[in-house]
This record gives C-alpha cells, sequence and structure tokens, in this order.
C-alpha cells in the first residue's frame, strides 16, 4: 500500500464498492406494525410512548431520562472499574466509566444472552448499535457512554446445557 492510499475507508463509495439496498416493505411476510414503525414510529405512540424518529429527538429527551433514573453513580461506576480493571479493560473503556461519573452523562444500554462465539450476528449490531448511538448523542452535545452487558442470568440450565453444531452433512 502507498503512503497515500487509505488504511479505511468512510463509505463503500470511497472503497470502490456498489452499494445496493432491499426495502423491508420488498422482503415478503413483514407484519404491518413493524413496517408502520420503521415510516412513523410516532404514529405508535400508543404502544410505544418513547418513540423518537431522529437522534435529535433523543437527545432532547436526555433530562426526562436523568431525572426519571436517579443511582448512586459512585457505587455503580466503582463496581463497574472494580471489575473491568480486573478483566483487564483498556484506557477507552476505563474512560467511559469516568465519564459516566458524571451527572449529565447516559448510558446507551443494550445487552445479549451470552452465546457460543458471541451467539448471532445481531449481537455484534446491537453493541455497535449502542457504540454508535452514543456518538450520534456526543455529537449534539450530549455526555453518553455506550454500555453492552452479557446476559448471564439464563436459568434454563437444559437450553445453555449442550452446544449444538451442523456437520458436513447439514445436520444437527
Amino acid at each position: 500500500m502507498s503512503t497515500t492510499e487509505a488504511a479505511c475507508y468512510s463509505t463503500p463509495e470511497e472503497a470502490g464498492l456498489r452499494v445496493e439496498t432491499l426495502s423491508f416493505e420488498r422482503i415478503p411476510h413483514q407484519s404491518r406494525l413493524f413496517l408502520d414503525y420503521l415510516r412513523d414510529p410516532i404514529s405508535l405512540r400508543r404502544f410505544y410512548p418513547s418513540a423518537v424518529r431522529f437522534h435529535h429527538e433523543l437527545a432532547e429527551r436526555v433530562p426526562e431520562v436523568l431525572n426519571a433514573h436517579q443511582t448512586d453513580r459512585a457505587a455503580l461506576c466503582d463496581a463497574l472499574e472494580k471489575m473491568n480493571r480486573a478483566w483487564g479493560a483498556g484506557p477507552e473503556t476505563l474512560s467511559n466509566i469516568a465519564r459516566l461519573r458524571e451527572q449529565d452523562c447516559v448510558a446507551v444500554v443494550s445487552g445479549q444472552q451470552a452465546g457460543l462465539f458471541t451467539g448471532p450476528l445481531y449481537t455484534i449490531y446491537k453493541a455497535l448499535s449502542a457504540v454508535k448511538l452514543a456518538g450520534c448523542l456526543a455529537q449534539r452535545g450530549t455526555s453518553a457512554v455506550p454500555v453492552f452487558w452479557i446476559a448471564t442470568e439464563d436459568h434454563d440450565f437444559a437450553e445453555v446445557a449442550t452446544a449444538e453444531f451442523i456437520g458436513c452433512d447439514c445436520r444437527l
């Protein structure tokens, strides 16, 4: 690679890739409620009172969220810091924990049940979505940190006691 060539492209177009999209409306068997939510989440507020359409609307709700969810930030962050230091967390994680100590900082929280090899791909999408949304809020002046937790409180031992794989014969 030459020194003038980008090591990382910001968009697929910059990398010379063709981008094609497929709207959910064209995918068979989508529920009307799901499609309505994609088109206009505000119209579904009776089902989902906190629906927002754009990130700036979400940023506007931050004071309401902060007032509604009071917690002992010092105790929470002390526990998070102790645990993450023990696990060898990097400086960015520890910096986010320090930011979470601030009274005006919100956490964008997502999580997923533990799964072998991270589980389904949507687990990664959920984690990345929390990171992206926290970044969008930060661009709008809202202090936000992403939090992803692996839900380990599954009590269905029969479900988690075995792992099955698809073999070369396409059978479990």
